[in-house]
């Protein structure tokens, strides 16, 4: 038997479909149109995954996201 820890587990941040994000957190952007504007830099931020033709989004670093971009503007 060997001294090794077993794996901790991981909390990933919840993510949504854009509907879902839509439904549940009323951004106040058209979020299709940001994510077609500021697909690159929402997806270097962790805003945004793609995972085959779903778009997925972190609600947390979305309004981390936005916020900084109204503070840039």
């Amino acid at each position: 038997m060997t001294n090794e820890n077993p794996p901790q587990p991981t909390t990933a941040p919840e993510l949504l479909s854009v509907a879902e994000f839509t439904k549940h957190h009323h951004p106040p952007i058209n979020l299709r149109w940001a994510i077609q504007q500021h697909y690159s830099e929402m997806a270097e931020c962790g805003v945004v995954l793609r995972f085959g033709r779903k778009i997925l989004i972190d609600p947390g670093a979305f309004w981390t996201w936005l916020r900084q971009k109204g503070r840039a503007a």
